[in-house]
């Protein structure tokens, strides 16, 4: 296990998917329309994206202030009658995002409640803890969303 991956597979066996040629160009577009890079060779398809944060006073002479990449890779596998997904997206940009957060919300709490170190250290802790837990749940709902999209035929 790789502290700074986070994969998951779902295997599907139903009838009512797509062929492997279709979700992949479902896939790639919705991804487009994130706004990410894509990059297709066979049956993976690894993507680029990059968010870029910045203060409204301070455009006018530097417009990139942060940048958040997430990159990762969506590994699609027929075996037999089943579909086997497989992805893994890297968090070091997760991880560096929380551990800003954390070390503004740790300094904040002991400048505001005139804490002990002990308390605005663990505040920080917490937070950064805080800030992980809900950044993979928000990226394993994006990815089930994008793949349950991909896979499934829609019929209308």
């Amino acid at each position: 296990m790789n502290f700074f991956e986070l994969r998951g597979t779902s295997i599907i066996t139903e009838r009512k998917i797509n062929d492997i040629s279709t979700i992949k160009s479902k896939m790639e577009s919705r991804l487009n329309s994130m706004k990410a890079r894509t990059y297709v060779s066979g049956n993976v398809i690894e993507f680029k994206t990059i968010s870029i944060l910045s203060v409204s006073g301070y455009i006018e002479t530097n417009p990139i202030l942060f940048r958040i990449y997430k990159e990762g890779n969506i590994i699609i596998d027929k075996q037999k009658e089943e579909l086997k997904i497989s992805w893994t997206v890297k968090l070091d940009s997760l991880y560096f995002f929380a551990l800003c957060c954390s070390v503004i919300a740790g300094t904040a709490i002991s400048l505001y409640a005139n804490a002990e170190l002990v308390i605005s250290v663990g505040s920080g802790i917490l937070f950064f803890l805080m800030f992980v837990f809900i950044g993979i749940v928000l990226i394993k709902a994006q990815l089930d969303d994008l793949i349950n999209s991909s896979v499934y035929r829609n019929y209308y």
